[in-house]
């Protein structure tokens, strides 16, 4: 036991030295987002509120009851929304018109900017803990994954234009500088693929000796550069947000926070994507859940202390949480080191990160770019680059440009905007969708027919009856919002049909304005004069449909959507001019097994067969049970089924002048299905033995039934490829369920 503790806290120390190496990157970004655009005063708060956010904002998350797997950190997203904040508000605070987004504030502005912007972050907290409080976790995990690839990507744009930035302000050392990291980067991880002994060192530790290499011998501004006059850590402590609450002025607070209000929201939710987009990076790549609803309680709690002291926003990181997984982290030990060596790393080089080379900031903002950008999407903008084709179909193509949207405005405007797009964007493109799929419209036989095996005179009778029957499949949630959809589907259907069957086996939920509608629907239609059947109430889920639907008179029932549609092809095809009358029983001497056979060669097939008669729900024969030979159906009709019991699946029926039990007959091999009487069955059993005996003494007509047996396999194939084709449709949904899935992550 001792020794597979002393190993779980090896692999926890790896775990959380290799993240907090992996996420060097972020102890700089923040500054650089502060200097790049606010001005190079905002670089002392930002250097203040990213050690917060490292370090103290982390250790509260944890001691809330924040998952240990999923950590924590500043990320540019949420940052690049906080610093747009302190940007908009420190000019509206000091009534300066808003210009470009790099615009520099002075000090005044700065302070005030910080203070107002602060109170927004604390809202932001509060409202991230109290969606925790009331349950939405799991309604913030179905926000579609094209608004996170959106404010990813948007931000990375952001990151390489403060990097271009740099490097233009710098000349060519700091460029070269910059792409000797990148290619660095690059390198060291090609190289790590092939070499063992290089997988424990970080390729961003190795890009950052490069840098460092780099400045130190080509730039020689670095050189010259006195690091000593760098800010101590308690001089950081003048921009705690409780001391700048008091520079904001009274008389205008209430404007500022109006003005703010959008933007706290906006961080709220930025923090939240953050947050879902790491543990949805943990859950599909290793298994490991966390509850959402604590999550946020424990992030938004944490948040309110930073918000109170200066600090910056911080969210679940998935460089940091990947980073401790892989090298082993498993705990909370995991955890608190990488929050201890942050710490470190973050106090110990504070000179060097005050006085940052042009060059090693600008390749470490391309290095956080790289990892912001999302793979799949810039696959996809090179699929369609590469193609000249702008139109792609299918979904993704909709997600692809919702995506591509959101980051220009991320880029040219700001996060608030990007955000705002990207969940309004999101909200139409599932209206959209929706708008179709807001309850199933009608099919006919042309679409879709029951798994009954009919001769070739009732499957052309019923081509030309196709009208006669009309389909209504039923999914997702009947409620208020497409009850008047419902019961608009009476006047849609067409003026021809005599029978429906409405299946209501895939509904998940329906409120009492969805179940009116279904027995308005329902009347409607029967006092048109329509047959009405009603299957898959046993396979709903939903009580109160079984219910209600149970006690309606106007509809019979049927046990599935297969099975009501026999029903109703039984009643047109009974009722139609266009085929004779169906026979409940046809002499022996008719049945399609013996198709081509001369009356002596009947004669001489009967001699050797056996009458049998099978009562209503007994089994001709079972599954995985030994071959006995081929049934003919003369009255009465039989099902095979997948399984066994009321509810098991049918794969087909068959009625008089049928014939079942070929494959078995064919093969030698046991039985794969189990057939049972619907009703009683009267049927002639013709087994091997009997087989032998005409291949003895009637070749032809032995040649003649397996010739009939291998025509009917082919017409069985076919029936059931085009069954698969029919299930393999989607269903059309009465609500959006299925169209919020294929859009989130």
């Amino acid at each position: 036991m001792f020794v597979l503790s002393s190993r779980s806290l090896r692999a926890d120390l790896r775990g959380g030295f290799e993240a907090a190496f992996q996420g060097a990157s972020t102890l700089v970004t923040p500054s650089l987002l502060f200097a790049g655009l606010l001005g190079q005063l905002a670089a002392a708060p930002g250097m203040w509120g990213s050690l917060l956010a490292i370090t103290l904002v982390p250790i509260l998350r944890l001691l809330l009851g924040g998952s240990g797997s999923v950590l924590v950190a500043p990320r540019t997203a949420s940052t690049a929304t906080y610093v747009a904040l302190v940007l908009h508000l420190g000019l509206a605070a000091s009534a300066t018109p808003a210009g470009a987004a790099s615009m520099a504030l002075t000090l005044t502005q700065l302070r005030m900017g910080l203070a107002a912007a602060s109170l927004m972050y604390l809202l932001a907290s509060v409202l991230v803990a109290f969606s925790g409080f009331i349950r939405l976790g799991r309604v913030f995990k179905m926000i579609p994954t094209p608004v996170t690839t959106g404010i990813s990507n948007g931000t990375a744009l952001l990151l390489l234009s403060l990097a271009v930035g740099k490097v233009s302000q710098s000349g060519m050392i700091a460029a070269l500088t910059a792409l000797a990291m990148v290619l660095g980067s690059l390198g060291w991880t090609w190289f790590q693929r092939h070499s063992t002994w290089a997988k424990p060192v970080p390729a961003i530790l190795m890009s950052i000796v490069i840098g460092l290499l780099g400045s130190m011998l080509f730039d020689a501004s670095y050189r010259t550069l006195d690091q000593s006059v760098a800010p101590g850590l308690l001089e950081y402590t003048q921009w705690t947000s409780a001391g700048l609450w008091q520079s904001l002025p009274a008389n205008r607070l209430r404007e500022l926070l109006m003005l703010g209000m959008p933007g706290a929201i906006t961080l709220a939710l930025v923090m939240v994507l953050e947050t879902f987009t790491a543990s949805s990076a943990m859950e599909t790549r290793f298994g490991v859940r966390s509850q959402p609803d604590r999550e946020l309680i424990a992030l938004g709690g944490a948040n309110v202390l930073g918000a109170v002291l200066g600090g910056i926003p911080c969210s679940g990181s998935p460089i940091y949480s990947v980073a401790a997984w892989l090298a082993g982290g498993r705990g909370k030990t995991a955890a608190w080191v990488c929050i201890a060596c942050s710490g470190a790393l973050m106090v110990a080089f504070n000179p060097l990160i005050s006085a940052l080379p042009a060059g090693l900031a600008a390749g470490l903002l391309v290095l956080q770019a790289l990892l912001m950008v999302n793979p799949a999407f810039v696959a996809n903008l090179w699929g369609v680059v590469r193609a000249g084709r702008w139109k792609q179909p299918g979904s993704k193509d909709m997600g692809f440009w919702i995506a591509m949207v959101i980051a220009l405005v991320g880029f040219f405007g700001n996060l608030i905007w990007a955000c705002f797009a990207g969940v309004g964007l999101s909200c139409l493109a599932v209206l959209r969708r929706v708008s179709v799929n807001l309850t199933a419209h009608w099919l006919y036989l042309d679409v879709l027919r029951s798994r009954r095996i009919r001769s070739q005179a009732e499957s052309d009778a019923l081509t030309h009856l196709a009208h006669d029957v009309g389909i209504l499949r039923l999914s997702g949630h009947l409620f208020f919002g497409n009850s008047a959809r419902i019961m608009q589907l009476a006047e849609e259907l067409d003026e021809g049909c005599a029978c429906v069957v409405i299946d209501v086996s895939l509904v998940q939920d329906a409120d009492p304005s969805g179940l009116d509608a279904i027995a308005w629907l329902l009347r409607a239609l029967r006092e048109r004069g329509v047959r009405l059947v009603v299957s898959g109430l046993d396979k709903t889920r939903v009580e109160s449909l079984r219910g209600a639907m149970g006690t309606l008179t106007l509809a019979e029932q049927a046990l599935d959507l297969d099975r009501g549609l026999e029903q109703c092809e039984d009643w047109v095809l009974r009722n139609s001019t266009a085929l004779p009358t169906a026979q409940a029983s046809l002499p022996i001497a008719q049945n399609s097994l013996l198709n081509g056979l001369s009356d002596d060669e009947v004669t001489a097939v009967l001699l050797v067969s056996e009458l049998r008669l099978v009562g209503q729900g007994e089994a001709l024969f079972r599954k995985d049970e030994r071959s006995d030979g081929v049934w003919m159906l003369q009255s009465g009709k039989v099902s095979i089924l997948a399984g066994i019991g009321p509810l098991a699946t049918r794969l087909a029926t068959f009625g008089p002048g049928q014939f079942v039990g070929e494959m078995g007959f064919i093969d030698g091999h046991a039985r794969s299905a189990t057939v049972t009487a619907d009703s009683d069955v009267h049927a002639v059993l013709i087994d091997k033995q009997a087989l032998a005996t005409l291949v003895q003494h009637h070749t032809q007509a032995a040649l003649t039934i397996m010739r009939n047996i291998a025509r009917e396999l082919s017409h069985r194939v076919r029936s059931t490829s085009a069954v698969l084709v029919q299930e393999a449709s989607p269903a059309q949904s009465a609500w959006g369920a299925s169209v919020l899935g294929s859009h989130t992550k």
